[in-house]
């Protein structure tokens, strides 16, 4: 069935409301089971009366009581209502079964990117690659993120299987998946043990080196790049339910629903992180790439639960670059936008600062990964500092405050390089400059983030 972009709106009681899943529930104590998403007719609910908006012709958006969920018989009510916020739409109530594959896209996500990060941080310096190529090989790894707009208009023009979202979603997960499995299958990521005496102590003077048939910079290389791009594929997929569901938010809670995938997705990167540091100091290269290719399978099951309409109107690319301009050319959207991205673009990263480091600061792999660890950690705390504080703050105040501090965490790198450290050694000069930079970034991107996409939708 096809669904118009415009619906009209009603306003019903609860008695009026139809139950969409779970259960038709008037009490705890007497329950039927039904399938996800089945109607039933309307009935009389044990809530209190409450006047809700009802979108005609799409069920899904209807407003629910929770009391048809899970948890429902097991977790006190004022829980309950805050997993399952009644005066939401269904649609944007992200913990129900439908719903559950998008913030665990996000999460999928974060863990993937921090696992990968110390394995791409140490694991091409130990194949020998040089410090050019352990760069392309970061850079690679990242490119498809590069053409995240393409993916975009190719998933809203060519649906596959009835579904512009979940089908795309479920590919990008599989290549990830298979992309690592080829590595592991067709190479050896065993590290191979040289003791260097013949002592009792020679334990202590172990060092590794590649097996003979270890992977090339190149099949590592290739095997990065296909799964960046599914990882990448499924990653816009989740992007654009995001923005479809945002558009049914309140507007007085409107950039919720973004910032709490963000913040799932920068939890996964937190966790992710310190573990994938501590799998491969202790077992290896092995372990980790057989987590990277285990993990993107997990996310299949929500997948299939997933919720989206079949067979939706499929708008030409010329209405869609049509509504593109006419958005754009709103005042309300340009100017954030043009600013954010100015802003951005005037953020001139140093990609010699890792071989710095490395070269002349001579850091080991794990000094490298512990600052990727806590650099990580600060970058949750920075997005969920500005989840629950900064988003009342208007958002020019806090890009002139976090600019500010910006330039200052700078000018302590330009003293690093000086060798001015104030008698502390370079390690930890390094780890209070690099990770308060990254709680910085970790706010500028959300504020970023919610204010663009606020005044798009």
């Amino acid at each position: 069935m096809h669904h118009s972009s415009i619906r009209r709106v009603k306003i019903v009681s609860m008695d009026e409301i139809t139950p969409l899943s779970g259960t038709t529930t008037t009490n705890k104590s007497n329950k039927t089971s039904m399938s996800p998403l089945e109607t039933t007719s309307p009935s009389s609910s044990s809530l209190s009366q409450q006047e809700y908006e009802v979108y005609q012709d799409d069920p899904h958006t209807t407003f629910a009581p929770n009391h048809n969920t899970f948890l429902y018989n097991y977790v006190p009510i004022e829980y309950v209502e805050k997993l399952y916020p009644s005066h939401l739409p269904r649609s944007i109530q992200l913990l129900r079964l439908e719903n559950i594959a998008v913030p665990a896209c996000y999460l999928c996500v974060g863990l993937l990117q921090g696992l990968s990060g110390p394995f791409i941080n140490v694991y091409p310096q130990f194949l020998g690659a040089s410090e050019a190529q352990q760069t392309s090989i970061s850079a690679i790894k990242s490119l498809p993120a590069s053409f995240k707009l393409a993916f975009g208009f190719f998933s809203d023009n060519v649906p596959f299987m009835g579904f512009r979202r979940k089908s795309y979603m479920f590919i990008g997960w599989a290549m990830s998946s298979l992309s690592m499995m080829f590595l592991l299958s067709f190479s050896n990521l065993e590290r191979v043990s040289n003791v260097a005496n013949d002592n009792e102590d020679a334990v202590n003077n172990r060092a590794f080196s590649p097996a003979e048939d270890a992977p090339s910079i190149p099949f590592l290389t290739l095997s990065l790049l296909i799964f960046g791009t599914g990882f990448w594929f499924a990653d816009v997929m989740g992007d654009s339910m995001v923005a479809e569901k945002a558009k049914l938010e309140p507007e007085e809670s409107r950039g919720q629903l973004q910032s709490t995938c963000y913040a799932c997705r920068f939890f996964g990167l937190m966790i992710a992180a310190p573990v994938s540091t501590v799998l491969y100091s202790k077992y290896g290269p092995q372990i980790i790439v057989t987590l990277m290719a285990l993990l993107p399978m997990t996310m299949l099951v929500p997948i299939y639960y997933l919720y989206e309409v079949k067979h939706a109107e499929i708008k030409s690319t010329r209405e869609q670059c049509s509504e593109i301009w006419n958005t754009v050319c709103s005042r309300a959207v340009w100017q954030p936008m043009g600013f954010v991205y100015v802003y951005n673009v005037l953020q001139i990263g140093n990609a010699a600062w890792r071989e710095f480091l490395l070269s002349v600061l001579l850091f080991e792999d794990w000094q490298l990964n512990t600052l990727f660890v806590i650099a990580n950690v600060l970058l949750y705390l920075g997005v969920m500092a500005y989840k629950y504080y900064f988003i009342r703050y208007s958002w020019r105040s806090i890009y002139i405050g976090t600019t500010l501090l910006n330039g200052f965490l700078s000018m302590m790198q330009i003293l690093l390089i000086q060798g001015i450290t104030f008698g502390l050694s370079p390690f930890v000069f390094a780890l209070g400059d690099d990770i308060f930079a990254d709680f910085i970034a970790g706010v500028q991107f959300l504020v970023g983030l919610c204010v663009v996409g606020t005044h798009v939708i």
